[in-house]
């Protein structure tokens, strides 16, 4: 993405924005607030675009309301329930703590406000659906990708950006169940959480306690960056084998010039797109499926530059 967009893209999450298609606008205003979990995160640039994009197919009023920190819950929280007390005709919501939403989504329930969860899923009953990538296999695919880079020996760290959202601990537990599962010769260490600096403090801490480390995952963007630092800071390139999630310049880069092995893309423009769409649906009552699944893909020097792959890259 060049600078410009960003940097507008940024400001309109700031301050929250509306986006209406005037063609296809129908009799009766049909508003759907989306809550998304962080500004500084670049993965959430092209998610808002597909959200653009559905507002304009279905002609309906979209406003995106997002957080300062994907680890400030209660500032959610109060979006949450600024959006519910404007009875909008449904909502579509990335979650921070999965838990801590619970007394918001009952009453919607009792306003018949239909719920639409995006990228980390709520386990809830009240949900309507969920949208957004298979994290439990996302992370498997990580997991037999990493270990196949080792040889399946030696200890294995991951970094993740949160311990509270389903959406993360699936990925985690998916990338673990795996390691335990299939490779007797890796020996995993405790999962660090944390995004930018605190993953790359938390990264020195691993290596520091483990120099014999051989590989670690960086489980979202902002993870896999902080391992990346991390690992240049203590010249640890080529020592060290990094399997990242998502993209942004920084990991996209960083694959190209061969500190990391790969990584795995979600398809955030369709996130976006199908969790307003969803919304829409349940409104009109639709009937909709427990899951929505937007795939994901594996990416690597050897197919970076793939149309295919491309279209799900952001930077």
């Amino acid at each position: 993405m060049k600078k410009s967009f960003t940097a507008s893209l940024l400001l309109f999450l700031i301050m929250g924005f509306s986006f209406v298609s005037e063609q296809k606008a129908s009799p009766q205003k049909v508003y759907i607030p989306v809550i998304i979990n962080g500004i500084h995160n670049a993965f959430w640039d092209p998610v808002t675009l597909g959200i653009q994009q559905a507002a304009t197919d279905y002609g309906i009023e979209v406003t995106v309301e997002a957080i300062q920190s994907e680890t400030n819950i209660q500032e959610q929280l109060d979006l949450l329930e600024a959006a519910l007390a404007r009875n909008p005709q449904a909502i579509t919501l990335a979650t921070v703590d999965a838990k801590a939403v619970t007394p918001y989504l009952e009453e919607a329930q009792a306003k018949g406000i239909p719920i639409i969860s995006i990228g980390s899923g709520v386990d809830s009953p009240i949900v309507t659906t969920t949208v957004g990538t298979d994290n439990y296999q996302a992370g498997a695919i990580a997991a037999e990708k990493l270990a196949g880079f080792i040889d399946g020996k030696g200890k294995v760290g991951i970094v993740i950006h949160e311990n509270t959202s389903k959406g993360a601990i699936d990925r985690r537990d998916g990338f673990l169940d795996t390691l335990e599962q299939k490779y007797p010769g890796i020996q995993i260490i405790p999962p660090q959480y944390g995004e930018g600096d605190v993953a790359l403090a938390a990264t020195k801490a691993i290596i520091a306690a483990n120099p014999d480390i051989k590989g670690i995952f960086g489980g979202n963007e902002g993870s896999a960056e902080g391992v990346i630092e991390a690992v240049k800071a203590l010249n640890k390139i080529g020592e060290i084998t990094i399997v990242g999630f998502d993209s942004g310049k920084q990991l996209v880069d960083a694959i190209r010039e061969g500190i990391v092995e790969g990584a795995v893309t979600q398809n955030p423009m369709a996130i976006g797109y199908k969790g307003v769409e969803a919304a829409y649906k349940a409104y009109i009552g639709e009937r909709l499926p427990p899951f929505i699944n937007t795939e994901f893909a594996w990416y690597d020097r050897s197919n970076i530059d793939n149309p295919e792959i491309q279209e799900l890259l952001y930077k």
